[in-house]
């Protein structure tokens, strides 16, 4: 009737105006699972977003909002109205927390990039990359998730907050969205490699390849080259994520001791690729891992401007070493002097 009308639009108008919280308050609104429109309701009045939670609950009803009680999170504040948070709920307006994850950092980077987010405690994510059950979950033969937590920019759930392994998951699910496993072990194969070293290597040339997307493939074809001849790669990278791994890397400087200080990563000292990843590479370093330009390089050495230069023999190395390292440095001194 015309009288029942009048009397829940008075309710409502005394809920959402007149007895509307005076004082500006944020909330993030967890929603657990099993959540019911009740326990959301005296949530929201609890902590004073909602003055009313019986009008949550009716309008609620009304707008079939218990079947989108799943688990997730909201970000809501006091001057929102019933009718809007019921809204943000019906459309899943999740709060996310936005993540940038650059193309090849390494596991400890993204540790650190997750915790000062708030989302987990510093070495939690390291643990997470290590979890078993994920391991086993993508068939990953490695120790590690290292090499398969994907490069981009990710709005991370807030409803993931301390829980690091769903977060890496999603940076695991995104890599294996971007790769087709069957395709890249095929072309892995054809240049000598499994999926696994495939990877390791992609790692690799992340760390090494200047700004140019040509170097990549170029200092991919060296890595190829020596692998085949059962050379020494002779990555610092290698040797830097090795010393990382015991802690021992702690002034960003690498010093002539640690390229002889043997871990299973240090490839000046082993041959072959490290047992795992060092970093996680980008789609064109992945590409570039099984796609190596066909050259006769052996060495390359930076030029101190985001480029390399690439050489067949040792001799023209040694040559360009002089050109771009030790007389770059010398005059860099002498001019700081």
């Amino acid at each position: 009737s015309v009288a029942i009308i009048l009397s829940i639009s008075a309710f409502v108008f005394y809920v959402e105006v007149i007895a509307k919280p005076s004082e500006y308050k944020e909330y993030i609104l967890i929603v657990e699972r099993g959540s019911t429109l009740r326990s959301v309701a005296n949530k929201l009045e609890k902590e004073g977003i909602i003055s009313d939670r019986r009008l949550f609950i009716l309008i609620g009803k009304v707008l079939g909002v218990e079947k989108k009680l799943v688990p997730s999170a909201y970000k809501v504040n006091s001057k929102m109205s019933v009718f809007q948070i019921c809204d943000m709920i019906l459309n899943e307006r999740i709060y996310t927390i936005r993540v940038r994850i650059p193309e090849g950092a390494t596991s400890f980077d993204i540790d650190k990039i997750i915790s000062e987010t708030g989302l987990t405690k510093p070495g939690e994510i390291l643990k997470a990359t290590k979890n078993p059950e994920l391991l086993s979950k993508y068939n990953i033969k490695f120790d590690r998730l290292e090499g398969f937590l994907y490069p981009s920019t990710y709005f991370i759930p807030f409803y993931y907050k301390d829980k690091p392994d769903k977060i890496v998951e999603m940076f695991v699910k995104t890599f294996f969205s971007k790769i087709d496993r069957e395709e890249y072990s095929r072309l892995a194969k054809e240049n000598g490699l499994t999926f696994e070293q495939a990877v390791i290597l992609a790692s690799i040339i992340e760390k090494e390849a200047g700004r140019p997307r040509e170097e990549k493939y170029l200092v991919s074809s060296v890595f190829h080259n020596r692998l085949k001849k059962r050379v020494h790669l002779a990555s610092c990278a290698t040797v830097i994520y090795g010393l990382r791994e015991l802690g021992m890397w702690k002034n960003n400087n690498l010093q002539k001791w640690h390229l002889s200080y043997d871990t299973p990563y240090n490839t000046y000292v082993r041959i072959g690729l490290p047992k795992t990843p060092i970093s996680n590479p980008s789609l064109e370093s992945l590409k570039a891992a099984v796609m190596p330009y066909q050259t006769e390089y052996m060495y390359f050495v930076s030029k101190n401007d985001g480029t390399h230069v690439f050489s067949k023999t040792y001799q023209e190395h040694q040559k360009y070493v002089y050109i771009y390292q030790i007389e770059y440095w010398r005059k860099k001194r002498q001019q700081s002097q």
